[in-house]
């Protein structure tokens, strides 16, 4: 769990920060893949076998399949499972492109397979503060990114972007959210009502913490550089 960090850092690059956060994850979990590591494999396999979090990611995948293949017809499933297996084939060693492959297709799986809980995925605001809740095997992970007021932002050369990041057992999601205590002083108390995540941060959280409050819908978060640019 980190609990403020700067970094400077454009919005396109926002997907490190979460896939860190995942390797982070992955340190605390230890889990073999869904296939033999020891046999005939493809270089990707063999990447896959060699990270701990793709393996979480390849395990996880596999525990959902005997659902999908409740819902699709033999040829259907044989079909989107050869499609997986040529991307993942084609990412040769390239881990970011596995993670990216897994990490969707995995999110795919679930939702048909009604697995997703109303507090997962992306949530922004006006401000263009984006809010990711996903799970991965018995944890669930929260990276939260701000640019702070976007006039100052926009006018900071470095462009800092203020991050949450924290990861927490399946146990202590509730059926309409969570609270998560940074500190003893500092509690986000995050709910799901009406389609909307709502955010109400405790008066020991750090003065930043307040970009962070408040009501998001679902959504992708924007490139912070064209919304420099047109302002």
């Amino acid at each position: 769990m980190a609990y403020i960090k700067r970094f400077i850092l454009p919005s396109f690059f926002i997907f490190f920060i979460i896939f860190f956060a995942g390797v982070s994850l992955a340190n605390r979990i230890t889990q073999e893949p869904s296939f033999d590591c020891a046999g005939n494999i493809s270089i990707s396999q063999e990447v896959i076998c060699g990270s701990a979090y793709l393996s979480l990611l390849d395990f996880e995948l596999s525990t959902h399949i005997a659902g999908l293949r409740q819902l699709l017809t033999r040829t259907q499933y044989l079909v989107e499972a050869r499609t997986f297996v040529e991307k993942r084939v084609d990412c040769g060693d390239d881990a970011e492109c596995l993670t990216q492959l897994y990490e969707s297709r995995l999110w795919r799986v679930r939702s048909r397979v009604n697995d997703l809980n109303p507090m997962e995925g992306s949530w922004v605001n006006d401000d263009h503060v984006n809010i990711g809740i996903v799970k991965i095997a018995s944890k669930y992970r929260l990276v939260a990114t701000s640019p702070g007021p976007i006039e100052a932002y926009c006018a900071d050369e470095d462009n800092v972007v203020v991050s949450r990041s924290a990861q927490f057992d399946k146990w202590d999601m509730k059926k309409n959210g969570f609270d998560y205590a940074w500190s003893n002083t500092c509690i986000w108390n995050v709910r799901v009502e009406d389609n909307k995540l709502n955010i109400d941060i405790t008066q020991g959280c750090l003065e930043e913490d307040v970009f962070f409050s408040g009501a998001f819908r679902k959504g992708e978060s924007v490139d912070l550089a064209y919304v420099c640019f047109e302002r």
